[in-house]
């Protein structure tokens, strides 16, 4: 299939381009997710739509399409935290498999999405790794990993084999893309749990509101901590609760002055601190305890 009428829409620089409607970028997606798409016109769509940024319409259209290829995971009925994890530690040490563990602790199924290798930073899936902690390896084997009473990572290589094809793009175009977008906003699951949304650049908080609300879903928008969903260290930003029959409620920033335990980033020296902290021989920085429990309080549980 041919996007071409779709790039001369997208593909006229930031002032110049148009948005797609709903149905349009559902039609170009699902051409791109079934790779009926060339290399040539996929890079050009990649490229595009990183100048112009997504509107609104194109999220609800590309996750449209995405829906039918995603590995859908059965909770039951117990209550869940979604957490995206897609970029990783690069100064600071990564804290969202903490995070995890402490929400885990307080009675949340946690499961972390994301990808398993940055060649640059070092992952959720590596410390995860390191914890001891499950990885999910298939669909099937979800039910089992429940019982653990851990927090399970969920590759998005297990979740969705055609969006992972998607964001390998990046090894080939320098560029992250549009597919890095979507697979933080997915919800792996058949029900409808908290999903963290995390945010780097300050046109994105009304995009994802209005896209939650839509969809009808729980979630929780922030400024993350280097791509990642959590406070940093020093800080927990603004938190905007957002409930699926469509109430909001925003807990404004806090600032915190703790000592660093984590003086080494790498995977083994990260799940080292991060299970001390867990086990009480190593204090819990305030900042993540601090978003735990406010997570925790907002989504009924503490």
């Amino acid at each position: 299939m041919s996007i071409t009428s779709f790039l001369k829409v997208i593909g006229r620089g930031s002032k110049g381009a148009g948005d797609l409607d709903r149905t349009q970028a559902k039609d170009v997606f699902t051409a791109i997710l079934d790779g009926n798409v060339s290399d040539l016109e996929l890079g050009a769509f990649c490229i595009a739509m990183r100048i112009k940024g997504e509107s609104v319409s194109e999220l609800m259209g590309f996750m449209d399409a995405l829906q039918p290829h995603l590995n859908l995971l059965n909770l039951g009925t117990r209550p869940t935290i979604i957490l995206p994890s897609y970029n990783g530690a690069r100064k600071q040490a990564n804290l969202t498999p903490l995070l995890a563990g402490m929400l885990s602790s307080y009675g949340f199924v946690v499961l972390v999405q994301g990808v398993e290798k940055d060649e640059t930073r070092v992952t959720s899936y590596e410390i995860f790794k390191s914890l001891g902690w499950p990885i999910l390896k298939t669909k099937d084997e979800f039910g089992a990993l429940l019982a653990l009473n851990l927090p399970i990572f969920c590759p998005l290589n297990v979740i969705s084999p055609a969006l992972q094809r998607l964001l390998d793009v990046r090894e080939r175009i320098g560029l992250r893309n549009t597919g890095h977008v979507l697979a933080k906003l997915i919800n792996p699951t058949l029900q409808n749990p908290w999903q963290v949304s995390n945010y780097t650049h300050p046109e994105y908080p009304e995009k994802l509101r209005e896209f939650f609300q839509l969809r009808s879903a729980n979630a929780i928008l922030m400024r993350g901590s280097e791509g990642e969903p959590t406070a940093s260290l020093q800080r927990l930003p603004e938190m905007h609760f957002l409930f699926q029959n469509g109430n909001e409620v925003t807990k404004l920033e806090q600032r915190f002055d703790d000592p660093n335990p984590f003086f080494d980033i790498d995977s083994i020296p990260t799940a080292s601190v991060t299970q001390k902290i867990l086990s009480g021989q190593v204090r819990c920085p305030s900042s993540i305890l601090r978003q735990a429990d406010q997570i925790s309080t907002m989504a009924g549980l503490h």
